[in-house]
């Protein structure tokens, strides 16, 4: 009974936290249960598992206890990938990373273990046939545990998770190439440390352990990099991509500046004539000449949307934009100055009409957009609706009122698209969301974006 439960809880704690650490890197809308369901239902399936494992492994002692403890740690391995791959919505390659990041922290506490194991107790094994766990290792993987896991916890849930939110599945092949070579090369350490480390004398264990510590911290320190550069690089392309936004804007305001002297210029020509018209008493060409320049001023005329000068600069300029594409807007805007940084904004309203605008080119009857911008309460609520001919979602995700996560929807352009997981991302940044809906029958998508506008942003 006692090497029974001696086993049960070397395989649980061996196990379990790589089981835990899959899941962290995806945020709730990712996973099909609850987090804190799925890690008690996580917890107990392992503990069972574990009592499983220390049970067959009674049947199998002697010379055949290690390579039964192989295959049926290895058959646990792939139920968990299996059921991982069941619970999490996302794209094949973001789940294969994350997988392979837990690998290489579970091959390297392997490592670590045997090489304290040669350290601490000298080259006699730790276990004495009764059990494929003993007293002495099932402390070593609790003490490598609690050590390794609050930085790699941190790694996940603060780098990774950021990454595989922002990173879209076909510019992140770089570093998932780069992470499978690198934890392949780490596994055939691990077994040559597996097949030696008995073989070892006192001085050799100390030199592989510092060794291995620094090959560590370099092994480290590049998927820190690696996955920093990359969202780098993605922050400097939307930074390129608002300021090209923000100078056609300003472009535009010129523009309009200098259409606006022009007028100027031209306004006393009009009057003179309207005055030379009036003294040869030819009311008929004063009244068309009027209706004339009435109808030129309001073509003319650039809108005032709200007191808001970023949201009101690019309604103009996407409305601008909608109307030389013979694309019908409605605004209505009531947006004051609020606490959201205009690079900010720009993405959020630039995706979205971006978005709404190419939907409208693909319509076969005629298109239309509508804008709705306003403040309720202590959050700034943004709906644009638009016609659409179809769009592609993946049906695993529940609907909230009809309205999905941006993940939910499969970009049908070559390079993948990301403008909706930008708009979901930078809602966060301000405590909010942002979810979509498309109604078949109406022929319609509907951009759904609340941000707070008085709490502290994350």
């Amino acid at each position: 009974m006692k090497s029974v439960t001696i086993d049960a809880a070397g395989f649980f704690i061996q196990l379990f936290p790589c089981i835990f650490m899959i899941y962290l890197p995806f945020p709730q809308q990712y996973c099909r249960l609850k987090r804190s369901s799925l890690f008690a239902c996580l917890a107990v399936g392992t503990a069972l598992l574990g009592f499983v494992f220390a049970w067959i492994m009674t049947g199998s002692l002697g010379k055949h206890t290690d390579i039964a403890a192989n295959v049926t740690s290895m058959l646990a391995v792939l139920m968990t990938v299996g059921i991982y791959s069941y619970l999490i919505y996302e794209s094949i390659i973001k789940k294969l990373l994350v997988f392979f990041v837990v690998l290489f922290y579970g091959a390297l506490q392997y490592c670590l273990v045997n090489l304290l194991k040669g350290l601490i107790f000298g080259a006699a094994p730790l276990s004495d046939g009764r059990e494929v766990y003993s007293v002495q290792g099932v402390i070593l993987y609790a003490v490598t545990a609690a050590v390794m896991l609050p930085p790699m916890i941190m790694f996940l849930t603060r780098v990774l998770r950021e990454y595989i939110c922002r990173i879209d599945t076909h510019s992140m092949l770089r570093e998932f190439v780069i992470l499978i070579i690198s934890t392949i090369v780490f596994l055939g350490v691990m077994v040559c440390v597996d097949i030696t480390y008995y073989h070892f004398e006192y001085s050799v264990y100390l030199i592989l352990l510092v060794m291995f510590l620094v090959l560590l911290f370099y092994q480290v320190l590049i998927y820190r990099l690696m996955f920093r550069e990359s969202l780098r690089q993605k922050t400097e392309s939307e930074q390129i991509r608002t300021m090209e936004l923000q100078q056609m804007q300003y472009e535009k305001i010129i523009g309009d500046m200098e259409n606006t002297k022009r007028m100027h210029h031209d306004l006393q020509h009009h009057l003179n004539m309207l005055d030379h018209m009036l003294e040869n008493g030819n009311t008929d060409g004063v009244k068309k000449y009027l209706s004339d320049m009435i109808t030129a001023a309001s073509k003319r005329e650039n809108k005032i949307y709200c007191g808001n000068m970023t949201v009101n600069g690019l309604l103009q300029y996407y409305t601008g934009i909608a109307s030389g594409e013979n694309i019908k807007c409605t605004v209505q805007a009531e947006c004051s100055e609020v606490d959201i940084e205009p690079p900010d904004m720009t993405i959020l309203l630039g995706n979205a009409m971006e978005n709404a605008i190419n939907a409208c080119k693909n319509y076969d009857k005629e298109p239309w957009i509508d804008i709705r911008i306003g403040e309720v309460g202590n959050s700034l609520a943004i709906e644009i609706t638009n016609s659409c001919k179809d769009v592609h979602t993946d049906r695993r995700f529940d609907t909230e009122d009809g309205f999905l996560p941006a993940e939910a929807f499969i970009s049908r352009r070559r390079e993948g698209g990301c403008g909706l997981k930008s708009i979901s991302h930078t809602a966060e940044k301000y405590n909010g969301s942002a979810r979509f809906a498309f109604d078949g029958e109406e022929n319609s998508f509907t951009s759904r974006i609340r941000l707070d506008i008085n709490k502290e942003r994350l």
